[in-house]
C-alpha cells in the first residue's frame, strides 16, 4: 500500500465522518479501507477475494459517498449549499475510476473545510 493511497482515503474518511457526525468504523462506510481497497483493486494489486470484483467494490465506495453528499445537503451548517453537495452527487454518477472519485471527495471536502470555519 502506497502512502498517497493512505492519504486519499484518509481523506475519504473524513469526507464521511463528517457528513454522519460519526467516528471512524464500518457504519455508513467511515473507514479508509474501502476506498484503499477499491484503489488496489482497480490496479489489480489486491488478492481479496472475499470482496468481490473491483466493480463490486467501486460501487460500494461509490454509494457511501453518495449517501454521504446527500447527507452533508441536508445537515446543518452544510445545507447552505445544498446545490453544491447535490452537483457533485450529479457528477459522482459518471464516476469511472477511484481517481474521478477522489477528485469529488477532495471538493466536497475542501468545501466542508471552508464551511467549518
Amino acid at each position: 500500500m502506497a502512502i498517497d493511497d493512505y492519504k486519499q482515503a484518509m481523506r475519504y474518511e473524513n469526507l464521511i465522518r463528517n457528513a454522519y457526525n460519526c467516528q471512524t468504523g464500518n457504519r455508513n462506510g467511515a473507514h479508509l479501507s474501502f476506498m484503499q481497497n477499491a484503489m488496489t483493486m482497480e490496479r489489480g494489486e489486491s488478492n481479496t477475494k472475499h470482496l468481490g470484483s473491483f466493480k463490486k467494490q467501486f460501487e460500494k465506495v461509490k454509494t457511501y459517498i453518495s449517501k454521504a453528499l446527500i447527507k452533508l445537503s441536508k445537515t446543518k451548517p452544510y445545507s447552505k449549499e445544498s446545490i453544491f453537495f447535490n452537483g457533485l452527487n450529479h457528477e459522482l454518477e459518471y464516476s469511472n475510476s477511484t481517481k474521478d472519485l477522489m477528485e469529488i471527495v477532495n471538493t466536497g471536502l475542501d468545501k466542508i473545510i471552508e464551511l467549518k470555519k
